[in-house]
């Protein structure tokens, strides 16, 4: 249902539409360009994550490469901790091996304060392109922060980054903890604070997520510096010259390793609020995915198929009423200097809100 006071396009009459994410997906799946995602990714996408069980109101989200012909998506749910999918990972938890990455994150999970300063929302991230079915999925954890308060005041990344690793089953090794401290004081130094903190323990190179809250494009090339990235800052900055006024706030993610600062680095760009539960439909970006096509960072097929992307159509009809919003939360643009050359990778984040069919129509017109 559109903010106009449309009907919804589709509906879905099922009593398991409420509780688990299989019929949410196979609604979706005939929607969706195959050009973005095809019957292969979809069947991934699926063998993952389709038994799970979905928090209204929490969503979900897709990771779609923009300049590959691949069409295959990684896929990531905020997890409230006191939710019905953090109770999924504590039963999985039951039956898993002492010392597990299962094992470890139903421990965490269990013993979670609801209260915690760092503990606003958690979400799992899968890596569905580059790893088996089955794999573990990542974990990422959202600071509150208290308007109150300063930066300074708010917890620090290595503090969430130390509960993080121990929910994974990993532990923080002392350059770690130093790297971390660097990256969280670089941020501060900017005028930014850290806003994610996450670990994907599947991957090959062991490093953690820092993600900024949202910055001025300057302050993020001043973070870049006080970060000591070594990699391609003059190309970050014509970027961001070229692309302005096509997005309103940005976000700075980083990986960060004994090492420091990794050397690929990414800009998440946003239309509204970052966190925000309903995002705007792909329209509003337009005029971004046309400058991203003429850089060569975006297959033409590609825009067409995100500009056909569904918005606010689906409903689900079953024990009680629910609607499935959609829009795009954000896109990120990577760059990674490699040999002789800059390697600039961009991505789309479709994401859903999932809703009681009331609070649909309260937030978003009758």
């Amino acid at each position: 249902m559109d903010a106009g006071g449309s009907e919804p396009q589709a509906v879905m009459s099922t009593e398991d539409a409420a509780s688990a994410f299989g019929a949410i997906l196979d609604a979706l799946s005939r929607a969706i360009s195959p050009v973005l995602i095809d019957g292969v990714g979809w069947a991934r996408l699926c063998a993952a994550v389709e038994g799970l069980p979905v928090d209204p109101g929490a969503g979900f989200g897709f990771e779609l490469r923009l300049g590959e012909r691949a069409a295959g998506t990684d896929f990531y749910i905020p997890m409230p901790p006191r939710g019905a999918l953090a109770g999924h990972y504590i039963r999985l938890g039951d039956s898993a091996p002492p010392g597990s990455a299962a094992d470890a994150l139903r421990d965490h999970l269990a013993a979670i304060d609801t209260g915690a300063p760092w503990s606003e929302i958690l979400g799992v991230e899968y890596d569905i392109t580059s790893n088996s079915p089955g794999s573990f999925p990542g974990l990422f954890a959202r600071i509150r922060h208290d308007p109150e308060k300063t930066a300074a005041e708010f917890p620090r990344a290595e503090t969430v980054a130390e509960w993080v690793a121990g929910a994974v089953g990993r532990r923080l090794e002392d350059g770690e903890r130093g790297a971390l401290a660097q990256a969280s004081d670089g941020l501060a130094a900017a005028g930014g604070a850290v806003d994610l903190v996450g670990i994907m323990p599947n991957r090959p190179r062991r490093e953690v997520k820092v993600v900024s809250r949202a910055m001025e494009p300057a302050r993020a090339l001043q973070a870049l510096e006080r970060l000591q990235w070594t990699g391609p800052v003059s190309e970050v900055e014509a970027f961001l010259s070229a692309f302005g006024g096509l997005f309103r706030s940005l976000r700075l993610a980083v990986g960060v390793a004994v090492e420091g600062v990794l050397p690929r680095i990414g800009l998440e760009l946003f239309q509204r609020v970052p966190g925000t539960l309903c995002q705007p439909g792909v329209g509003e970006w337009e005029p971004f995915l046309a400058r991203l096509c003429e850089d060569g960072l975006c297959l033409p097929e590609k825009i067409d198929a995100l500009l056909a992307w569904p918005e606010r159509e689906l409903v689900f009809c079953g024990r009680e009423t629910f609607g499935v919003l959609t829009g795009v939360a954000h896109f990120k643009v990577s760059f990674e200097e490699r040999g002789a050359g800059v390697e600039v990778e961009a991505k789309a984040y479709p994401v859903a809100a999932y809703l009681p069919f009331d609070e649909v129509v309260s937030r978003f017109g009758s």
